[in-house]
């Protein structure tokens, strides 16, 4: 577009050396607002666009964000709900052996319960 209006006034500006016809001057005049306006109305539907463009990536990675949150908090709650069934399992084996080993010795079972 910038390319256009360089042309156009160029050759507006060698017509008015040429001692050309007003309505010529006149319509090329015409021409280079036009032009304007179609660079305008251009810039104006791409900043839009640009925008919400910008918007829809905003949205996605903030989506994105919240359901990577959720997952890591899903993933915690399940690693610590097997840590705590690991160590239930540990304490059981520990107490079972504490009582074979207190049975097999004479020793108190009861002290197998701290």
């Amino acid at each position: 577009m910038k390319t256009q209006a360089m042309a156009l006034a160029l050759l507006l500006s060698l017509m008015g050396c040429t001692e050309s016809s007003e309505e010529t001057k006149s319509e090329v005049s015409k021409e280079m607002e036009k032009a304007g306006e179609a660079t305008s109305d251009a810039y104006e539907d791409t900043k839009e666009s640009a925008a919400d463009s910008w918007d829809e990536t905003k949205d996605a990675t903030s989506d994105a964000y919240e359901d990577g949150k959720e997952m890591a908090s899903d993933a915690y709650d399940a690693s610590a709900e097997k840590a705590g069934e690991f160590k239930d399992a540990a304490a059981k084996k520990a107490y079972e052996a504490c009582v074979k080993m207190k049975e097999q010795m004479g020793g108190d079972v009861s002290e197998c319960e701290n």
